[in-house]
């Protein structure tokens, strides 16, 4: 099993688990986790306890950084999946002229929940 293969595994099992953490329990840098986590398209910042709050400016660039990724990655016909299992489709085969976007969320390697949205715009407003 590669290092790549072993954190997008613990990363799996527990989305919250910090990169310093995992960094340990795999035996490489901080730095070549956030490497792995950004080329894997997953968030390479986890929410936790340490540091000081953000403040609401910083959260709303935060959120508009994602919906323009999300956006991003389904305009280019990939699917977007976050830390928490929660998987994004732009989906054409039903609607051509128009498309859907399908919203999974997932428990482990069980499917919790899935929404259909009309399009990317309506999916970001209600999701992010």
């Amino acid at each position: 099993m590669t290092t790549r293969d072993k954190v997008l595994e613990i990363r799996a099992a527990e989305p919250n688990a910090q990169a310093a953490d995992i960094a340990r329990t795999v035996g490489v840098t901080r730095e070549r986790v956030r490497q792995i986590l950004q080329q894997a398209g997953l968030p390479t910042q986890v929410g936790g306890t340490r540091g000081r709050p953000r403040q609401k400016t910083a959260l709303w660039s935060s959120r508009k950084r994602k919906m323009n990724k999300i956006k991003e990655r389904l305009r280019q016909g990939a699917a977007y999946t976050e830390a928490d299992g929660t998987t994004w489709w732009y989906v054409t085969e039903l609607t051509p002229q128009w498309g859907q976007v399908v919203v999974s969320t997932w428990s482990g390697t069980v499917q919790t929940g899935e929404t259909i949205y009309p399009d990317i715009d309506a999916a970001l407003e209600a999701e992010v």
